[in-house]
């Protein structure tokens, strides 16, 4: 599915998540959405915690930060914001998309999101207000049918993606055994793990 420009305004993606660490399937839903959508610029914004989420990551803040720096130094249309790095703690995507708004006053923002937090979108922070700034990119993890959340004036378009068997929870077991999967990673992110011992990367606290 491609999405026609309605207007002139630059388009503006923003994927957010753990990205502990960014794994290949990351990066090809941000290369399809960028295609797709016709986006003309994506960033990537890891988060330090995300609010959802129980476990405390893998990797530290910083090393999540660079592995992604690493991905965008050869894909030119995507960058990587510290925005919730920055914050040093839980922070919402509503203030984020907020911040990032203030950036990029004329651009129509575009949210990369996986069909399973689609579904819990009522959950999320000010989402009514957040349904109002954004238009979200929704992609299938599955064969299911994913039902629309219960929300007004919700802007959302369901990509028509791959689905893709990448576990980013066995790519950790994977690590923390000493082992790195080299077919699920980028290449600059397999880079980045060959050149940093497992005691100076992995995270020890937040």
């Amino acid at each position: 599915m491609v999405l026609e420009k309605e207007c002139d305004a630059p388009r503006l993606g923003f994927f957010g998540g753990s990205f502990d660490p960014p794994h290949i399937g990351h990066l090809q839903l941000a290369q399809m959405a960028i295609k797709n959508a016709r986006l003309d610029k994506l960033i990537f914004c890891p988060a330090y915690h995300a609010p959802l989420r129980t476990s405390p990551p893998l990797f530290s803040s910083n090393h999540r930060l660079a592995m992604l720096h690493a991905i965008c130094k050869t894909h030119k249309s995507m960058t990587v914001s510290s925005l919730e790095v920055d914050y040093g703690q839980v922070r919402y995507t509503y203030d984020t998309i907020h911040d990032i708004k203030k950036s990029f006053p004329n651009d129509r923002i575009f949210l990369i999101l996986g069909a399973d937090q689609f579904c819990k979108l009522s959950q999320w922070f000010k989402i009514e207000l957040l349904a109002q700034i954004v238009h979200f990119l929704v992609f299938s993890r599955s064969q299911k049918m994913t039902p629309k959340p219960s929300l007004k004036n919700l802007n959302y378009t369901f990509m028509d993606n791959p689905l893709m068997d990448i576990s980013s929870t066995e790519i950790r077991e994977s690590i923390r055994a000493g082992n790195l999967p080299q077919n699920q990673l980028p290449e600059a992110v397999f880079s980045y793990l060959q050149t940093h011992t497992p005691n100076t990367i992995l995270n020890q606290s937040l």
